[in-house]
């Protein structure tokens, strides 16, 4: 199971104590919406709150609240583990069969089924029911240098941010590499790679500014949010970007929520995706997009989930500049000024479909 389909189960099933019993939380107590318990870090026995129907987490201090999450996040905290670390360990305690997905190019490889679970009619879903996801390990990245590339040192993209999501450099293709990694996968599990070409002057060329070194359906991943999980359960919101430059760039300003679609539309599953981390999303879109289809992509979320976008009405972007690209001064204007998407806001988005 995924992180979606494994909360899902655990509220199901009522399993939440289990978890909590294995990773040493005591004086379980059962409330009418929730449990409180006490962590084994120190001795409060109503230090943890979880609630019964989404699984969101709070761990109290003496004088205020700490922190913010759901249970793979508390799980995280308490257990030390990553994000991917934690799905597998509470399958373990559940008895449930964790399939690991240690496939590389040159063994079989894992179809990824699509859950169709969110029924809302909207054009702007893309369906792509025919596609397949491959997971892979580490191999697929074994022909390329892992290294940082300056030019993107001198756009702000820190080497650190750049170790982390394993940017690197191919020599066959001229490339800056970013490997895909599988939204919920292992840390060594990628879905496919991204190359970024080093030719200067490529359009003169016909040569693809982006090309997919291993090719795969971006529909069904979400750049970034492997890697982000813990910081968008701590925040309670998450930024959602087209470019996975942007994530690096947001992730190298020590901002851990932004996650990328790898283009301005959302489909099915990654819809789904981001409905099931159950936190607000904020939509910031390029430049050049137009308001009515970033209210379409807020469409999609209307009445599921809080939703905001921001739209740059100040002349703060270039053509085809994101919010992501600019200092954080100015980042922070347009995201302090992000637009709530409310009832008027969707009766605006209606009016303009007339």
């Amino acid at each position: 199971m995924n992180s979606y389909e494994l909360k899902e189960y655990i509220i199901q099933n009522n399993k939440i104590i289990d978890v909590l019993n294995a990773i040493g939380c005591f004086k379980i107590k059962s409330y009418k919406k929730e449990y409180r318990c006490g962590s084994p870090s120190h001795d409060n026995s109503t230090s943890i709150s979880i609630k019964k129907d989404t699984l969101k987490i709070k761990i109290y201090g003496k004088d205020e609240e700490k922190i913010k999450g759901d249970l793979f996040t508390l799980v995280m905290n308490i257990k030390s583990l990553t994000f991917p670390q934690s799905i597998k360990y509470i399958h373990e305690v559940l008895g449930i069969k964790y399939i690991g997905y240690t496939f590389s190019k040159k063994q079989d490889q894992c179809k990824v089924d699509i859950l169709r679970i969110f029924k809302k009619a909207s054009k702007e879903y893309i369906d792509y029911t025919d596609e397949e996801l491959l997971i892979f390990n580490e191999d697929i990245c074994s022909e390329f240098i892992k290294m940082p590339y300056i030019g993107w040192i001198r756009e702000g993209i820190m080497p650190n941010t750049q170790n982390i999501f394993s940017v690197g450099y191919s020599s066959r293709y001229n490339r800056v590499v970013l490997p895909q990694r599988y939204w919920c996968g292992s840390k060594n599990q990628y879905v496919g790679v991204i190359g970024r070409t080093l030719v200067d002057n490529y359009e003169i060329f016909d040569i693809p500014k982006y090309f997919p070194l291993y090719k795969f359906p971006k529909s069904m991943n979400i750049y970034g949010l492997q890697e982000n999980y813990e910081g968008i359960q701590k925040a309670g919101y998450l930024n959602l970007a087209e470019s996975e430059k942007a994530v690096l760039k947001r992730h190298s300003k020590l901002d851990y929520t932004c996650v990328a679609l790898g283009g301005h539309q959302i489909s099915i599953e990654q819809a789904k995706i981001l409905i099931g981390l159950d936190v607000s999303i904020i939509i910031q879109m390029d430049k050049d997009i137009s308001l009515q289809h970033i209210r379409s992509l807020c469409e999609i979320f209307y009445g599921i989930r809080n939703t905001y976008y921001i739209y740059d009405t100040f002349g703060l972007l270039g053509e085809k500049e994101s919010p992501a690209d600019k200092p954080n001064k100015i980042y922070n204007v347009l995201w302090n000024r992000k637009v709530k998407y409310d009832e008027y806001e969707h009766d605006q988005y209606l009016k303009e479909l007339k």
